[in-house]
């Protein structure tokens, strides 16, 4: 178990490893073999998890990244962090299709007010900060959604585009705080089956300190945004005292490469999803108010 612990608020939680590897790293293979490590086999890449208290996971660890296996992080709370919790994190794990237009990336132009826009020191340093929607996003086609109903794009981290049982399901228990824009083809024409999820309401500065792992600050215009610290959703429970919706986005911005606003929704919202079993490839976390 890992242990976070803010002015007297323990916060309980294991953190898991994602690791991937090609299929055809025979080495790899062999030693997760002798280490009796399952993963998840493909035609191209191999994956598996592991959390931080497990048996031998330094050794499994250091041997994956000195073959330069990909790995990503996540924190796995505990039920009673869920029960407790007025508020939480969401994100998508599913993400899918590109915003058009898609060459150089340049539906940001199109797709974004730009006039107070930084690149930053590009490759050395991204900023990315300054963009404002002003226009629906377009799509090549509509989302496969099967039995998912909400979907983060590529290279948007902070928009949510759900289905439209879902855009039923989040009306009628009347869930509030976003608006409902189209989502168009390369041609113009609305597609049917997607809306996206417009959160219009932004917290004031929220984020407590020791969340913050790392403070990126923009070289070019000086602009600053963050990497949080895994499983450290700690913000200022003053931030939220007159918050009278159920979705709302973080002033703060994260990412190294990105410049992403965090989502984050009330209970309401988190028991009406989850309660018609929405939530396939939702990620909630519990957000700490100190």
């Amino acid at each position: 178990m890992k242990y976070i612990v803010a002015k007297g608020c323990k916060i309980v939680m294991r953190v898991r490893h994602r690791f991937a590897f090609r299929t055809d790293e025979t080495e790899a293979s062999a030693f997760l073999d002798e280490q009796r490590i399952e993963y998840s086999k493909s035609e191209a890449i191999n994956v598996f998890y592991m959390f931080e208290d497990e048996e031998n996971f330094d050794v499994i660890r250091g041997f994956m990244k000195s073959r330069g296996s990909v790995e990503i992080l996540e924190a796995v709370y505990t039920k009673s962090e869920f029960d407790i919790a007025e508020w939480f994190t969401v994100r998508s794990s599913w993400r899918s299709l590109y915003p058009h237009p898609k060459d150089n990336m340049s539906y940001r132009f199109t797709t974004y007010d730009t006039s107070d826009y930084c690149e930053g020191d590009e490759p050395s340093y991204i900023c990315r900060k300054g963009a404002i929607q002003k226009e629906c996003f377009a799509l090549e086609k509509e989302p496969k959604w099967g039995s998912r109903n909400f979907l983060m794009l590529h290279w948007v981290g902070d928009e949510l585009f759900i289905s439209s049982r879902a855009e039923l399901q989040l009306r009628d228990t009347g869930i509030t705080g976003y608006s409902l824009y189209d989502v168009q083809n390369k041609k113009g024409a609305v597609l049917n089956g997607v809306k996206q999820m417009l959160v219009y309401n932004v917290l004031g500065e929220a984020l407590r300190e020791n969340a913050i792992q790392e403070k990126l600050i923009c070289p070019v215009c000086g602009f600053a945004k963050y990497l949080q610290k895994v499983g450290a959703n700690l913000y200022r429970k003053e931030a939220f005292d007159n918050v009278e919706v159920d979705v709302v986005k973080t002033k703060e911005k994260f990412g190294e490469i990105t410049c992403c606003s965090k989502i984050i929704v009330s209970r309401r919202f988190y028991a009406s999803v989850v309660s018609a079993m929405l939530d396939r490839c939702l990620v909630f976390e519990p957000v700490v108010l100190i």
